[in-house]
């Protein structure tokens, strides 16, 4: 057996902090509960990765560690399926909790039951046929299967992300900050998926291998970024899942008119002039519908077709309106811009500057110069 070194030292300490957060997590009350449970998951997956890896490097040649290692490979199907998961139940809200079809463990039982078939050799004749060759097509087309796969769950990932985009801007009049968290995932995770590809292309078709760039080095490093994402979960606050859309039955006709269409106009202005809803920087379609006693759908509507404007420009601009206000006023004298910029209900010093230069074209400080001009 291989003496104890500091990989293996490195691979125990990753281990162990896997499963402590897989727990920790859980303990974490109401803070998208849903998504840190698939989390949670994830991570224990991880913790097994890296297991069936500390065992190869302590000792590759055990027959049993021989055989764990390739049924923990199976797991690397599972991955994909649950980043999705993931991604689906923290910024989505469903009325009955979601879950993946059947359909996206295909691969994971396609593995398994390749691992089975391994069983019908015994440990030396697979290393023979390992050393003569005579697996490289079965290896091939499984780590090809895998990576393909892997990209293809990344890619329905980034599709859940171009929704929430555009669903942010129809329910909130702010913006979380949860686009930048989901991409930097979903980029790293991709950054791995191309170091694998490199090392793929090296051993079958180069005939070269890598220790640093290699299967095992990147799927290690995958769990060890797994590891980074539940950390940051133990400080993520709790996120406003979106509704998910419906298919509009017919775009063209008219959800309200006439007299009713007047009076929800008339309190939508009552509401935003009189008693300036929009202070309220946490705002979100559903309270204003509330505020207004009718559906998000007819509020949507009404701002879709009578303002042209999604819900999240229809509030910021009276937000920035109030902001200039203030300017005028001359109480960017005694406050600063942030602060004047929160008292106009703004919630980031972001979406501030963002809301500002679609509306006034400038920023703040040149548009104070210029009033200082005149």
């Amino acid at each position: 057996m291989q003496s104890f070194e500091i990989i293996h030292f490195i691979l125990f300490v990753g281990i162990s902090q896997g499963f402590f957060l897989a727990i920790v997590i859980q303990v974490i009350q109401n803070k998208n509960k849903l998504a840190n449970r698939t989390l949670s998951l994830i991570l224990i997956i991880a913790c097994i990765m890296l297991t069936g890896r500390f065992f190869f490097t302590i000792n590759s040649s055990h027959k049993v560690l021989f055989r764990l290692g390739l049924f923990v490979d199976t797991l690397i199907f599972v991955f994909g399926p649950l980043l999705y998961l993931y991604y689906r139940r923290l910024i989505f809200s469903d009325s009955v909790k979601y879950k993946l079809p059947y359909s996206n463990f295909i691969p994971a039982v396609g593995m398994l039951i390749y691992h089975f078939w391994t069983y019908q050799y015994s440990y030396e004749e697979f290393v023979i046929l390992a050393k003569t060759g005579k697996l490289t097509i079965p290896f091939l087309i499984i780590e090809t299967a895998g990576i393909l796969f892997n990209f293809y769950c990344c890619y329905r990932c980034f599709q859940l992300i171009r929704i929430y985009q555009k669903e942010e801007k129809k329910n909130l009049s702010f913006s979380q900050n949860l686009v930048s968290f989901l991409i930097t995932i979903l980029a790293t995770v991709a950054l791995f998926l191309l170091l694998w590809i490199i090392s793929y292309v090296s051993y079958y078709f180069l005939g070269t291998y890598s220790p640093f760039i290699s299967y095992n080095s990147i799927w290690i490093a995958v769990s060890v970024f797994i590891y980074v994402i539940g950390f940051y979960s133990l400080k993520q606050p709790d996120f406003f899942r979106m509704p998910i859309a419906k298919k509009k039955s017919n775009t063209g006709k008219k959800r309200i008119e006439g007299l009713a269409l007047k009076t929800l106009a008339e309190s939508l202005e009552k509401l935003m002039v009189n008693e300036k809803i929009y202070l309220d920087h946490k705002l979100t379609l559903v309270e204003l519908a509330k505020r207004l006693n009718t559906s998000t759908n007819n509020v949507s509507w009404l701002l879709n077709n009578n303002h042209k404007s999604t819900f999240y420009d229809y509030v910021n601009q009276y937000r920035v309106k109030e902001f200039i206000k203030k300017i005028q006023n001359g109480e960017h004298h005694n406050h600063t811009l942030f602060a004047l910029s929160m008292d106009s209900g703004f919630s980031s010093k972001s979406t501030f500057n963002k809301a500002f230069k679609m509306f006034v074209n400038d920023t703040p400080s040149n548009y104070i110069k210029k009033l200082n001009v005149v």
